[in-house]
Formats: structure tokens, sequence, C-alpha cells
């Protein structure tokens, strides 16, 4: 392999006509505003005021991997892609600052010599190139006259937000923190041309290139050994890609590798592709920590278990289940049989816990090739959803070995080939989750703890979700179905100790306009309106009065409170969710 090394300013890069282009192999542009403001910082941190005048020191931010040569007019980015793209950005919101303050020729400058230019024929072309977020990144950043456009995918909502940061960053009143004597439009244009020499002049790289794509891959992948921070779907999207090289009449790897990101971000709540390739690897192959799961990928690959187009589809077509696992719409679920599991996996979602996803991806492939039954997997993830909100959403106890217990059962099942076998493993989960539950005792002291106070939300959505089970079970019919619950005060918050007045002893499902109705009534009154409640739980409080709970007269303070989430404790855990 051939290496040329060089070092180069900004303008050495951009200032001659050559076409830098994010190659279909790189990941898509990510930096968070920690990351931007960070480069930000170290630039202005090396201008200095000295004698009404200002002074630049240099300044290296690393290395710039490229295919091709000096001669070269394009040259595709391995290494460098996220920073020579902040860059531009940062170059595109001077030239708006230059524009705003009527300095057109200096924008212009500026655009032509180091955002744009024109090749032999006389066509303009962007100096940076990258197809995956065109024509967003074109028209809304780089452009001398912007548009205004939204983002439609995670990559352009983080170039929209570069720019935004940067665009804030260079105005007058931010840079009058870090900088005296900025009275007037003249000495914040020669500060603003102070930033564009920084930038231009005194940001120095080490310029490496190479030959060809084969040895880019190559490098792509060393880099991450030598402490890059590439991620291991970065490096297995590499990977594929470098077996792929067909491109005509499309680059299906760059295709499908995109239809893949998009499903994973077509839905809040699915979490990262890391996340998502992680557990679709240990639901197949290998119970790895993220760290790991590449050099687990890279073993498979080698021995020649894996092959490129069908690791893609298969991947893709799991993606599509995995998001309706991982954040479930009703749409999912049209048909009736199905709305419990719907109902099961919403509520994991509440509980934010993610260890059982590998299993339940492995059990709905299941049932897909007949080894289960409709009626098998409802009731699995119904045991999957008890088992969570009794382990993590009351009690929170300490998962380790949790997700190893799920992954080796989906590998199991992934490995599967009879009814029987897919039955034993079921079985053999169940109770290894049924040894791990917490006692009645833990569970009632954590229960006690659950609260809902204005200003103390953090339980709210699961205290929702306990009174829609204990309402759907006393409900006589299934007609009505409790998705949407106002939790009402019985004694109103702006009494007494709220370490109480929030607990769940104290709340009640109520309608929205009962509700309101009831305010800060005395509970003599309330009890009158909450027996117009369409809640069984709500009627039956009222029904009861409180002389049920040992007072002669109608007097609700700490003591009923407690008494009442003692019940409450103990009708989850001996009937709702009871296990075994």
């Amino acid at each position: 392999m051939e290496l040329h090394a060089y070092t180069r300013t900004i303008s050495d890069l951009f200032s001659v006509k050559k076409k830098y282009i994010v190659p279909r192999f790189q990941r898509e542009y990510s930096w968070t505003k920690e990351q931007v403001l960070e480069l930000w910082n170290d630039i202005i941190s090396n201008i200095s005021s000295k004698d009404n005048d200002l002074e630049h020191t240099e300044y290296f931010i690393g290395s710039l991997v490229l295919v091709g040569d000096d001669k070269s007019i394009s040259l595709q980015i391995v290494d460098g892609q996220q920073r020579l793209t902040t860059i531009t950005i940062l170059l595109s919101a001077l030239c708006q600052r230059f524009l705003e303050l009527k300095k057109d020729k200096i924008a212009k400058s500026i655009y032509d010599n180091y955002i744009a230019g024109k090749d032999d024929e006389g066509e303009d072309y962007f100096k940076l190139q990258n197809e995956t977020p065109k024509p967003f990144f074109q028209t809304t950043i780089q452009d001398i006259n912007k548009e205004e456009n939204n983002p439609s995918s995670q990559e352009e909502k983080c170039l929209l937000s570069s720019y935004n940061e940067l665009y804030l960053s260079t105005s007058i009143e931010n840079l009058k923190e870090n900088f005296r004597g900025l009275e007037d439009d003249a000495e914040y244009e020669k500060l603003l041309k102070a930033i564009r020499d920084q930038v231009v002049k005194y940001l120095k790289v080490i310029f490496i290139t190479v030959n060809d794509e084969d040895e880019a891959y190559t490098i792509f992948e060393t880099l991450n050994a030598r402490g890059m921070n590439l991620s291991f779907v970065d490096l297995i999207k590499n990977k594929v890609f470098k077996s792929l090289t067909h491109k005509h009449p499309d680059d299906s790897a760059k295709t499908k590798w995109k239809q893949l990101r998009t499903t994973i971000v077509s839905r809040e709540g699915t979490g990262s592709l890391e996340t998502f390739v992680r557990h679709w690897w240990i639901s197949r192959y290998a119970y790895v920590s993220a760290n790991n799961v590449y050099k687990s990928f890279k073993n498979k690959w080698n021995s020649g278990e894996l092959e490129a187009i069908n690791f893609l589809d298969e991947i893709i077509s799991d993606a599509n289940l995995y998001i309706k696992i991982a954040s479930p719409v009703v749409e999912d679920f049209k048909q009736q049989e199905e709305k419990d599991l719907y109902r099961s996996l919403s509520a994991l979602r509440i509980f934010n816990v993610i260890q059982q996803r590998p299993f339940i991806l492995s059990i709905f492939r299941a049932k897909e090739r007949g080894l289960i039954k409709l009626s098998e997997l409802k009731e699995m993830i119904s045991f999957i959803e008890k088992f969570h909100f009794l382990f993590n959403a009351v009690c929170s106890m300490r998962p380790s070995g949790i997700e190893g217990s799920y992954s080796k059962a989906a590998r199991q099942m992934f490995e599967a080939k009879d009814k029987h076998t897919a039955k034993k493993i079921i079985g053999e989960l169940e109770n290894q989750l049924t040894s791990r539950l917490p006692g009645k005792d833990t569970f009632t002291n954590k229960f006690s703890k659950l609260k809902f106070v204005k200003g103390y939300t953090k339980h709210k959505k699961l205290i929702q979700y306990i009174f829609s089970y204990i309402e759907l079970s006393k409900q006589t019919t299934s007609e009505f179905q409790p998705d949407s619950i106002t939790l009402e005060h019985i004694r109103s918050q702006s009494e007494g100790n709220k370490d109480y007045i929030g607990s769940i002893g104290n709340l009640l499902p109520l309608g929205s306009e009962l509700n309101e109705k009831a305010g800060n009534k005395k509970l003599t009154d309330k009890l009158k309106i909450y027996d117009q409640s369409k809640f069984a739980m709500t009627r039956e409080f009222a029904g009861k009065g409180v002389e049920d709970w040992g007072e002669k007269e109608i007097h609700w303070g700490e003591k009923e409170i407690q008494f009442r989430t003692s019940k409450l404790a103990e009708y989850c855990y001996d009937h709702i969710w009871k296990i075994g």
C-alpha cells in the first residue's frame, strides 16, 4: 500500500480545483452540539487581541485520509468527513454573516474559494460533495442563496443543527463574550475576517492519500483498530460495501443500507441503529457487548457463514419487525386477536426496558415460521410484560444476567426446528425469569414509593398503566378500554405533605371533565362526583365511602392513604400481575 502524507491548510484543500466526495461506505454526518462547539472553541481560542490587532496561532485538527493523488480532480474521504463537513458549514455561516453586513464581495469570495467552484467546462460544483443528504445540504446550507427546507432524516437534522449552532456562535452578541471592543459593525467585520483567516490559513491537517478504494476500506478498518471514533456498525457497513462493489444500474448496497437506517429512525423510541444491530446479532449468533459485535461479526464473515446480500436482506426484514416491537402503533396489530400484543409491547415501552427485545424478535420470527401459535406468542409476551412490571417498573431490581438469558433463548429459538423445541425454550426461559421475581414485601415497599404531583411526573405514565389494568380487571365487559386516564388526587394537592398527597393510594382514575369538576372540593362533595365516573374502581371507591377503611366519619389523611396504597399493592401483586 502506497501512502502520501503532507501538511495542508484548509485553504490548500479548498482553494484548488478539487472535489472532496463522501464515499458510499462512510457514516452519515452525526456531530452533536458538543462536538461542534468543541471545534468552534478551538478555533476562536487561537485568536488573540494585542494592541488593537488580532493575532493567530496555528492549530492542528488531525489527519485527513483520501483516495486519490495530487493530480486527481475528485478525492474520496476515508477519514475526516465530520470535520471537513463542519468546517464547510462554518464557512457557509460566515458567508451569511457577511451578507447581512452588506459585504457581498467578501461573502462571495469565501463562497467561490472554499465552498463552490467551476470545472473546466464552466459547470458549477460544490467542493464537498455528499449524496446522502442531497439536495437538503446543498440548498439549505452550502449554497450562498439558501433555501428554507425541513430536514427529513436524522443526518439532515444534525447538519441543520450544526449550521444553526455556528450561525448563532458567529453573532456579535456571542462573540462579545470572548472578544472585547465589539462596539460597531466595523469591529464585528474585522473579527469575522479573523475567524475566516483562522479557519482557512491557520487550521492544519495531515493530508494522507492512498491510490484506490480497496486500500481505503482497509485504512477505514485500521483507523478504528487504532482508536478512531468509529462504531461497530460503521465497520460492518464497510465490510459489506467492500464485498458488494457492483454499482450499476443501482448501488444496491448503498440503497439497502439507507433503507435499513431509514427504517430504524422512522419511529421515536426505537433506539439507535447500533442498538438494533446488536440486538439482531445477539438474537441469532452470539451474546456479546457492543464493543465486541464487530469482532464476532468478522469471525462469522471470515468463516464464510455470512454472505453480504443475504445479510442485508435479512437484517432489513428484521428491522421492519423490530420497530413494531420497540415502538408499536395500533396499525401494526389490526386484528382484534392481536390487540393484547399491542398493549403488552406498549407497556414495555412505558417501563423503558430493552433487554427483552432480542428474544421478542426471535419469537415473532418463530411465529412467522409456524413454530408457535398466536395464542402462545400472546401468552409469552404477557408473561414478559408482567415480569418487567414487577422486576423493573416498580422494583428497579439489578438486571444482571437478564439480557444474557434472553439472548440465549433467542438464539435457541433461531435454531429451533420444531414446535416441541420452541415450547421447551419458552418454558425454560419462564422458569429462569420467575426465579428472579421480587418478593411481595419488596414489591409492596417499592409500590408505596410511586407518586404523582404537579412538578413530579416521573411515575405518571406508570400509575396510569396500573390503573388501566386494575380497571380492566373490574370491568364486566371488554367494550370499555381505558386507554386515556386523568389522575385525580382524592386529597387535593394544595393540602398536606406531598410525600403522601402524591402517593398512588391518594389517586383515582377520572375523566377530565369530572376531574375539573371535582377540583379542590371537600371529600364528601367529591364522592358524589366520583359516583358518576365511567371507571369501576372510582365508583367502587365512592360507593364504599371511607368508613370501610376504619373511620366512622369521612376523613382522608396520611393513615388512610397509606392503608389504601398497601391494599392496591396487595391486589396488584396477588391478582393483576401474579405469575405462577
